[in-house]
């Protein structure tokens, strides 16, 4: 029998004719994410999953161009890493440009900064939230892949709502430029600070658009319980084993355990809960070491205590998972009410 590679392209629809001819499915290019990736799918003679692998085929090599340069440049190259999240890499390479200076920023200048990362953190979770998740749960996992987008989910929820969503993350978009200097790749944080304060109408202009940006986060929530969690199948989905991994979770809290985004300390919690780390973001070094895989240029960062104990998931796991999920698994509640 002649073994079959199947390729598929995320924007088309492919039948896989007769699965058992097939050795090898491969998906690429992965869509939806920010650089280029593929998945290779190995099936055995039954036609069942052998082994999978998310592949980045990309190099980056940022680590690698930013040696020799002057540290305070960091700021303004790091954040080329992601068009999604530059903001995050540009206030992080920045709180390292203060340590590198050890300079401890004024408290006005690190409310500015703390507000601009607020406003990305909206900026680029709206994105996600409405142009990356919802396809599959607002449009449907069932829909046509070339459905699955952005303009799908309008298609679905409405032009009316589909404005509101672009409204919003213009909003989170603009806080970041009023403080930041520039909407994506800022400028204005200096080692131990900023370089220029916002004016008392900048204020306002930002005071405002925060309070339009909590009502929509609310509007969000509305729309995920109505669309998603009084969906008994995606639920089922949800909440059902092929897409649970049981990891050791990672993220920022404040002294009270509660939900930090600008500084605090790194809680890892094992699975179950339980606290295994908290540790200063100095101290990072210490805790987690890198793995690296030859079919892939992407890093597998892994906790030390534990030690890496390949792709597994469970208590005996070294590998940790961040992002919103973890924020919310390591925190003991959010630091201030909605």
């Amino acid at each position: 029998m002649e073994e079959k590679t199947t390729k598929i392209n995320p924007g088309k629809n492919t039948k896989i004719e007769n699965i058992k001819e097939t050795k090898e499915i491969v998906i690429e290019p992965v869509t939806r994410l920010e650089g280029h990736a593929k998945i290779d799918i190995f099936l055995n003679d039954e036609g069942n999953v052998e082994n999978a692998y998310f592949q980045v085929v990309e190099l980056r090599g940022f680590e690698q161009f930013c040696k020799g340069r002057p540290v305070e440049e960091m700021p303004r190259i790091v954040p080329r890493i992601c068009g999604v999240c530059p903001g995050a890499h540009f206030v992080a390479s920045s709180k390292a440009v203060d340590a590198v200076f050890n300079v401890d920023p004024p408290e006005p200048a690190k409310k500015l900064r703390e507000l601009y990362y607020c406003g990305h953190y909206l900026h680029s979770h709206i994105a996600h939230f409405y142009a990356l998740g919802a396809p599959d749960f607002i449009v449907g996992p069932s829909a046509p892949p070339m459905e699955r987008n952005i303009i799908g989910v309008i298609n679905k929820v409405g032009v009316e709502i589909g404005r509101k969503v672009i409204e919003a993350r213009a909003q989170a978009q603009k806080i970041q430029e009023i403080i930041g200097g520039r909407a994506t790749h800022s400028i204005n944080f200096l080692p131990g600070g900023i370089a220029k304060g916002i004016t008392d109408e900048e204020q306002k202009e930002i005071e405002g658009m925060a309070k339009n940006l909590v009502e929509f986060g609310k509007f969000s929530l509305q729309i995920f319980e109505d669309v998603v969690l009084k969906n008994k199948e995606y639920v089922d989905l949800i909440t059902g084993d092929v897409y649970q991994h049981r990891t050791n979770y990672m993220g920022l809290v404040d002294d009270n355990n509660k939900i930090n985004f600008y500084e605090g300390k790194v809680r890892v919690v094992s699975p179950d809960g339980k606290e295994i780390l908290k540790f200063e973001g100095k101290d990072y070094l210490e805790h987690i070491a890198e793995h690296v895989e030859p079919w892939s240029y992407l890093k597998f960062p892994y906790l030390k205590k534990i030690g890496w104990k390949g792709f597994v998931d469970g208590l005996d796991s070294g590998i940790y998972r961040v992002a919103p999920l973890a924020r919310l698994n390591v925190a003991d509640g959010m630091a201030t009410p909605i």
